[in-house]
């Protein structure tokens, strides 16, 4: 069984990205060639020389929540909840606060919310609003998820809705940005796409799991938390076209990875696709429909860091693992910025 301890590194706290390049294509760009074993240091905005007419870049288009909801209870004592899935007009929510079973929390004039369950800091809550109307309040009046670990932020809320948001963000539903997609500018997209690349999407709804730590069971029983995701048609067919035509298919992030990998048998059936998926992918696993990956750099013993080592795994003869690592010293060395505003790796 995979060991989690020896997925550790040090990394120096000065490398933790506090805040994100400005354009956000300047962020810098580390590439690593699978069949040379070669490493090469570019800017994001210079993406292009490493794709061919006919690829296919995946995006996640799902959309960041202003999640975290400050409100008082019927107490008078304040509160707060961060929103975390919605399952049959429910809310599962984290609690920072005392609160009862029964009792009522007002967010708003408008908006107010009964706690249904409590169990410690997870609890589930039934608001009195719901579809567009309660979107529009949570838009208003909630603030950014940010990853614990991003410190001394220098950015308004305003700037931070903005900037911790891909710019091709549609549907709401993700309790952190699927970060590899932040390095896109509208500018670099629409250059990729007048160059010949094609663009397809998922929608994987980031859940607060993503920062977890994960344990020995997780690892034996080969999953992990859910995320609700979803593959339409469209994107089925052009992964199948593009592989037809000797194209290659550039995931954006880990979260567009599991999606494609968790649909592989719809994706060849050229179906649509949408429900959980739980799938945990280790060192040793096959990926059958990704053929790149473009990630961010991740934190240490976490998931992500075990499917970046299976994927490198998957297109070497190397120890995944150690041929991880052995790239996250040469990115610290090199002072790259780490986590969810940091730097990028493309591996292809």
């Amino acid at each position: 069984m995979i060991e989690i301890e020896k997925f550790n590194y040090h990394l120096p706290k000065e490398l933790i990205a506090n805040q994100p390049a400005s354009p956000r294509s300047a962020s810098r760009l580390l590439v690593y060639n699978c069949q040379k074993n070669s490493l090469e240091n570019f800017n994001f905005f210079e993406l292009g020389n490493f794709l061919q007419q006919g690829d296919l870049l995946v995006l996640n288009n799902s959309k960041v929540i202003p999640a975290r909801l400050f409100g008082k209870k019927t107490s008078g004592g304040k509160i707060e909840i961060l929103l975390l899935e919605e399952k049959n007009g429910l809310w599962e929510v984290m609690i920072g606060g005392k609160i009862r079973l029964s009792e009522k929390i007002f967010f708003s004039q408008s908006l107010q919310a009964e706690v249904v369950k409590k169990d410690g800091k997870n609890g589930v809550l039934k608001f009195n609003l719901s579809g567009n109307v309660f979107w529009q309040i949570v838009n208003k009046i909630g603030k950014t998820p940010i990853p614990p670990y991003i410190k001394n932020l220098e950015l308004s809320e305003r700037e931070l809705k903005s900037k911790y948001q891909t710019v091709f963000a549609e549907n709401f539903g993700s309790a952190a940005a699927p970060t590899a997609g932040l390095h896109f500018t509208s500018e670099l997209i629409g250059k990729l796409k007048s160059s010949g690349i094609q663009f397809a999407t998922v929608d994987l709804h980031v859940g607060l799991g993503t920062f977890f730590p994960i344990d020995e069971n997780e690892v034996k029983a080969k999953k992990l938390h859910s995320e609700v995701y979803s593959i339409p048609l469209e994107t089925t067919k052009k992964i199948l076209t593009t592989k037809k035509s000797g194209g290659r298919i550039f995931a954006v992030g880990t979260t567009v990875a599991r999606s494609l990998e968790s649909a592989s048998s719809e994706i060849s059936s050229e179906k649509s696709f949408s429900g959980k998926t739980d799938i945990f992918i280790q060192p040793g696993d096959k990926f059958r429909v990704v053929d790149s990956l473009i990630t961010n750099f991740h934190l240490p013993k976490s998931s992500l860091m075990m499917l970046v080592a299976a994927f490198i795994e998957s297109k070497t003869n190397f120890d995944g693992r150690e041929k991880l690592l052995e790239i996250y010293k040469y990115a610290i060395n090199e002072k790259y910025r780490f986590y969810s505003f940091g730097d990028v790796m493309l591996l292809i």
